[in-house]
């Protein structure tokens, strides 16, 4: 397969390449580079290497954690603003493959990817992150849980890319839990992101992925969790692991079956709720 490379300067001549069909964008490479050797894209005409682009840092502005769409996963893991405020998302970041991996893959990577299976993305729905989008045009922000239209699909315009990523800024008690054929390095079976914060009312967010076309919110689950009495009661947390099953809508592929994914949703359910007491 032969294609073009380009190494733009700035975010409009990216955009600008990238409103070409068959252009496709680059950053840490550990997805793109393995649909590309996996033909993957069937039309691809040209890879734009988008590196140097965007912030790799973590800031706080004003009431919300910025996180730069160049990030790795590693410094995600790391940062204490993260682990101290959004554990479920240090531990997804953590969760990742290998740590040479960890090192190069990005968190506009693994979102932009758009797969059902992302570890990061159930727990950027848990934080209610959103997605800063910029192109030569101009600037737009769109909620992370409306941001996937599909596998492999997302609300991205031609010429479109993710500049950051914004989560208020609370203190949240969290937990990323997955299950694969390996307990590392292997692509989830199902994974399952939880976060909840009180600000005089105990509040849960709830992503679960691999058990649908997209990443998906449990939110007859976080509303049962929400108007409970707390601490939580068994059968509260019963009746949650019953709406995780329920809301599950799985596939049988080569990695698992879809009976065993939505019998594991509910075992992941509670596997969170006892990480959060």
């Amino acid at each position: 397969m032969s294609f073009e490379f380009y190494k733009p300067s700035n975010l409009k001549e990216a955009s600008d390449l990238l409103k070409n069909t068959g252009y496709v964008a680059i950053a840490g490479g550990t997805d793109t580079v393995v649909k590309i050797k996996g033909n993957f894209y069937k039309s691809l005409k040209a890879v734009v290497d988008i590196n140097g682009l965007f912030s790799n840092k973590i800031e706080v502005k004003g009431d919300k954690a910025v996180i730069g769409s160049a990030c790795v996963m590693n410094t995600i893991a790391e940062n204490s603003v993260i682990v101290e405020n959004f554990p479920a998302l240090a531990q997804a970041a953590a969760s990742i493959a290998a740590v040479q991996i960890r090192n190069a893959a990005t968190i506009g990577g693994n979102v932009g990817n758009s797969s059902p299976v992302g570890d990061t993305i159930p727990a950027l729905f848990s934080v209610e992150a959103e997605v800063n989008i910029v192109s030569a045009e101009g600037k737009r922000s769109v909620p992370i849980n409306e941001f996937f239209t599909g596998v492999g699909r997302n609300v991205l315009k031609p010429g479109e890319l993710i500049e950051s990523f914004s989560i208020p800024m609370r203190q949240t008690k969290g937990s990323f839990m997955k299950i694969g054929e390996r307990q590392a390095l292997a692509i989830s079976k199902i994974n399952m992101a939880l976060s909840t914060w009180n600000d005089g009312k105990q509040h849960y967010r709830i992503g679960m992925g691999a058990v649908a076309t997209t990443v998906l919110r449990v939110e007859k689950a976080e509303k049962l969790l929400e108007e409970a009495a707390q601490p939580l009661s068994d059968e509260t947390i019963k009746k949650a692991c019953e709406l995780a099953m329920e809301t599950a809508t799985p596939i049988t592929d080569v990695r698992s079956t879809k009976d065993y994914r939505k019998r594991m949703a509910g075992v992941l359910m509670r596997r969170t709720l006892e990480a959060v007491k």
